[in-house]
């Protein structure tokens, strides 16, 4: 399916995720973009004391990367909330691999306890792990290529979960500055070839 660059951002999740199946990776990139905001907060319901969110939000976006894989467009279920709950899973599959070494901090276990059984986990062998690593290694090269710095350190800020208001007083620029560098990286990554 030949789509022309920066027509991306016009086209629905389900579609990009279809495209992003087939090895397109503006089409990952752009759900990348559309999605950091809502890993980051995901990542911030799941990451306690002792455990660093960036690597949080690292397994959110290989989440992602999994959900775009095995959406079913014709399941019922929107893209939104497939990929949310697959990020869920993958979080709640990394603590209670944790709890079992006994290495989690005593303030997930309400946390988890909380949660109850009804989530399955969706554990992927570890060669999709090493593949799906690989790819989001090469797409955060290719953005901190594409990107200038500030870019780049924004759109990383906002997909850690942080809002306009935090990024702008962490790196001492108005809100409104925040908002400038998004949407520079949403024309930059929809019209340029990340493969």
């Amino acid at each position: 399916m030949a789509i022309i660059k920066g027509l991306y951002s016009s086209l629905s999740d389900d579609v990009l995720a279809e495209l992003s199946k087939d090895g397109i990776d503006n089409a990952f990139n752009e759900l990348v973009v559309r999605y950091s905001g809502k890993i980051g907060c995901i990542a911030r319901k799941y990451s306690v004391q002792g455990w660093d969110q960036k690597d949080f939000v690292q397994e959110g976006l290989l989440g992602l990367m999994y959900a775009c894989k095995t959406f079913d467009k014709n399941s019922g279920a929107s893209f939104k909330s497939y990929m949310s709950l697959i990020v869920e899973r993958r979080y709640i599959s990394i603590l209670r691999r944790s709890l079992a070494l006994k290495t989690v901090p005593e303030s997930a276990l309400v946390q988890i306890d909380s949660l109850g059984d009804s989530l399955l986990d969706c554990a992927q062998s570890p060669e999709e792990q090493l593949l799906y690593r690989e790819r989001l290694s090469h797409v955060l090269k290719r953005l901190k290529a594409l990107l200038s710095a500030r870019e780049y350190e924004v759109l990383m800020l906002f997909a850690s979960g942080l809002s306009y208001s935090n990024i702008s007083q962490r790196l001492k620029i108005s809100e409104k500055s925040v908002d400038n560098a998004l949407q520079r990286v949403r024309r930059k990554v929809g019209s340029f070839d990340m493969s």
